[in-house]
């Protein structure tokens, strides 16, 4: 991305300004898309975008610049939107300043770490981004079993990072996935029944408040923010850094069972047979995929322990339907990590929702079998099971919810043209409204539209004191562009 310095601005600004809120916008939100030219003020004011670049370490981006196409884009094409102005922070004290901004113009705040929101949070339209793609550092105390990242960091980052002392922590399965969303939402990965999901191993965290002091959060200082972080989003500040406890991993058996197209409902009562007596050292996710020849069943599987029991364990899956494709085998954690996950479906426009259910009984599995008999052409339905570390921490210990043994479905349509997308959209909702009479909950990260209901939904007991927290450190809720918190 260009610097901007602040002589640079000034020669822009002369042209942007008349310009910078006139641009055509495309909303794309579930089945409603919006062409319009939105009713807005001339401009921002550019002398306050002057000021705000000449005290930054960092720089910034307005639409003007060569750069500002691509620095604007998000992982999830469905949201294209055009900010103001993107504050590429340095540091702590740049967040405070471009929070400053964003309140003294009325602007809406987006943050953004690696882009990946299902909702596309990470950006907005005519307001100000602050964006932490430029804050990766990673240390390792590796004494004692500490990393300690600042929010841009990618999951790729910090394994790397700590795979050079054989440790790790919970991250998500993708590599490019930044690591503030998802700690902030919860954090599920693969290491989760082993070790917790990433919130559990959350030692503490810097954080920016929205009138821009600088924080820590912990279980010695401000506790109740450390409390709401831990699984309730990015409602009360911008975390700038986290410290994470780290585990001994190296090698992993690892790998995905693909079967023959078909048989649907024998192979998921085979995957719930499986994980009803599944060790901590297992994480399975099941996956439902197109394919030429109809929905194919999928396991990724990944055991963190001696291989041969891992194998021996593994013939229940084995057999006595013989997958078509077996990849598990013995790897490193970081190549198990940088491929066994898999990417959404292309192109990246997608609509996502998730449930939670205790049991996946027959009226789930039949619901599951009819809805993928009738998919769009990009369509996931991916079934990641909770058991082990995670389920084991009260569920009032920290804001994130999801403690009991069960299964989190995420269901995600795709679409690669504007005209595709109301029935990919319709498809994935009707999915949803046939298993929510067995539904307890959800995960907030994967939640394309979080509405307040939804939020209510997701935290249960937890939601009314996430409302207080959220009331303390952020009454006028600057930070709404998220799966939000209303300040109670």
């Amino acid at each position: 991305m260009a610097l901007l310095t602040r002589r640079q601005f000034v020669q822009q600004t002369a042209f942007s300004a008349g310009v910078l809120y006139r641009f055509p916008t495309k909303l794309f939100r579930g089945t409603e898309i919006l062409e319009q030219n939105k009713q807005k003020p001339a401009s921002v004011d550019a002398a306050a975008i002057g000021k705000l670049a000449s005290k930054l370490t960092g720089h910034v981006i307005t639409p003007d610049a060569s750069d500002y196409e691509s620095a604007r884009q998000v992982n999830n094409q469905a949201y294209d939107r055009h900010p103001a102005v993107i504050v590429c922070c340095a540091g702590p004290a740049d967040i405070a300043r471009a929070l400053d901004f964003g309140r003294s113009q009325s602007l809406t705040v987006a943050v953004r770490c690696g882009g990946h929101s299902a909702a596309g949070f990470g950006v907005c339209d005519g307001g100000v981004v602050i964006d932490l793609a430029g804050m990766r550092r990673v240390e390792v105390d590796a004494d004692k079993r500490i990393v300690r990242a600042e929010a841009g960091c990618l999951t790729g980052d910090v394994d790397q990072a700590t795979q050079r002392f054989g440790l790790a922590t919970t991250m998500g399965g993708c590599p490019t996935v930044g690591i503030g969303g998802l700690t902030l939402g919860g954090g599920m990965g693969t290491l989760m029944p082993k070790y917790g999901a990433a919130c559990d191993n959350v030692q503490s965290a810097e954080v920016v408040t929205v009138d821009g002091r600088q924080v820590q959060a912990s279980h010695n200082s401000n506790s109740d923010l450390f409390w709401a972080i831990r699984g309730g989003g990015g409602n009360f500040g911008v975390v700038t850094s986290f410290e994470y406890q780290v585990h001994p991993v190296t090698e992993v058996l690892s790998g995905a069972l693909e079967y023959p197209a078909g048989r649907i409902p024998e192979l998921l009562r085979t995957y719930l047979k499986f994980t009803a007596t599944a060790p901590d050292e297992i994480m399975l996710v099941a996956m439902i995929v197109p394919s030429q020849q109809g929905p194919r069943f999928r396991i990724l599987f990944r055991y963190c322990g001696e291989p041969s029991v891992g194998n021996q364990l593994l013939r229940s899956l084995r057999e006595p339907i013989k997958p078509q494709d077996d990849t598990v085998r013995v790897m490193s954690y970081l190549e198990s990590q940088a491929t066994g996950f898999p990417k959404r479906p292309k192109p990246t426009a997608y609509f996502v929702t998730s449930l939670f259910l205790s049991e996946l009984n027959e009226a789930v599995i039949a619901a599951i079998t009819t809805a993928t008999q009738d998919a769009p052409q990009r369509f996931r339905v991916m079934i990641g099971h909770l058991h082990g570390a995670v389920t084991r921490v009260p569920s009032g210990d920290m804001a994130f919810p999801l403690r009991e043994r069960g299964h989190e479905l995420e269901v995600t349509s795709g679409w690669g043209t504007a005209g595709e997308e109301a029935s990919a959209v319709q498809w994935a909702k009707a999915l949803r409204a046939a298993l929510q009479p067995f539904s307890d909950g959800m995960y907030v990260n994967g939640l394309s539209e979080p509405s307040d209901d939804l939020m209510k939904a997701a935290y249960g007991p937890n939601y009314g004191r996430l409302a207080e927290i959220k009331k303390k450190y952020d009454p006028t809720n600057v930070l709404g562009l998220n799966p939000n918190i209303k300040p109670a």
